[in-house]
């Protein structure tokens, strides 16, 4: 496939790629920013086909726009495996859609849609350092760092960096990992319960067998891959 990257020569011969020197880098669609994430935290449930399902959603979405007699009129959020299926399967109410999907420029479907923009806000960047389902798969992304990178902390950046962005890190990016790790680490070994707090954020249950400050530290660590410029965008 035809590489993203721009030479010099190509850029003065083609600017606007109008005779396709170059692959097409746009950041991902909503859809597929969430099921990644569910993905490479192992959360993603691949059953295909049945009914529409209700991942997590603010509180009381619906009822500013819901009639008294509807019945999409109060928002209940579903449990379980339907909160990790694929997006495709996420109920869409035209009136309110999931903001998940609105902030990343999905369609309302109130109307037809042949493309579809892209905007790039920091309200998106906010989402993804602090939805409750990133949150949550940067938890069992790095339960998986700890449980499957090796038993050191430089093996485990190796692998959280080959899983999510599909090469290994160079050496500036394996330092900035490294001192990423040891701060958070110095913070909650100081703050217990933020660490036990932040491990147990979501609905998916919290493996109790980890310890939990060193866990919240890779947590955040895996929360930075998962916000990685190259890890939300098409290359």
């Amino acid at each position: 496939c035809q590489s993203s990257v721009v030479t010099p020569e190509m850029l003065e011969r083609d600017p606007e790629n109008r005779f396709l020197a170059r692959a097409p880098r746009l950041r991902l669609d909503a859809e597929v920013l969430r099921d990644q994430a569910l993905f490479v935290s192992g959360l993603l449930v691949s059953k295909v086909g049945g009914k529409a399902v209700k991942p997590y959603q603010p509180p009381d979405i619906w009822e500013p726009v819901g009639f008294g007699n509807s019945n999409t009129r109060y928002y209940k959020q579903d449990s379980g495996e339907a909160l990790y299926r694929r997006s495709l399967y996420t109920f869409l109410k035209r009136t309110a859609p999931p903001p998940f999907m609105a902030s990343f420029d999905a369609p309302n479907r109130e109307q037809s849609c042949s493309v579809r923009g892209r905007t790039n806000t920091p309200m998106q960047a906010l989402q993804l350092m602090n939805d409750v389902q990133h949150i949550e798969a940067a938890r069992h992304l790095a339960s998986r760092m700890l449980r499957e990178g090796g038993d050191g902390e430089r093996s485990r950046i190796e692998w959280v960096w080959q899983c999510v962005t599909g090469r290994p890190p160079n050496d500036l990016e394996r330092q900035v990992a490294q001192q990423t790790l040891g701060r958070f680490r110095a913070r909650y070994a100081e703050q217990s319960d933020a660490a036990a707090e932040l491990v147990s954020y979501g609905d998916s249950p919290t493996d109790e067998s980890l310890e939990k400050t060193e866990w919240a530290a890779y947590t955040m660590l895996a929360n930075l891959v998962l916000n990685l410029d190259e890890t939300v965008t098409k290359n």
